[in-house]
């Protein structure tokens, strides 16, 4: 019998052959002897995990070399956005060795 974290791997061992495979999941799951609604499953939970992680991602994109500081108007706000879709929105620059460890830290 296998343990848990065997069978973890050997489905998404399963889920990765079917994505590179390009048949569908009924077509792969009788190809391989696996169950349709297991394979079904652990595709939905793997889009799932991936989804988790991308959450926990902090991607900064910058619109301009850095250290050229834009000219400041009145009402400018710096906002930082996650793709999961949470902003932070700062009226005035937080100091920056704070906001370098929330970055290194994924803002969580």
């Amino acid at each position: 019998m296998s343990t848990q974290s065997e069978r973890v791997a050997r489905w998404r061992e399963h889920v990765e052959r079917w994505r590179r495979s390009g048949q569908t999941q009924a077509a792969y799951s009788a190809a391989h002897g696996v169950s349709k609604k297991s394979l079904g499953y652990w595709i939905r939970r793997s889009r799932h995990e991936s989804a988790r992680e991308a959450d926990s991602v902090l991607t900064l994109v910058a619109a301009r070399p850095v250290g050229v500081a834009p000219p400041r108007q009145a009402g400018d706000v710096l906002s930082l956005c996650s793709p999961s879709g949470w902003r932070l929105q700062f009226g005035a620059l937080p100091p920056a060795p704070w906001l370098a460890e929330v970055l290194a830290h994924g803002a969580t």
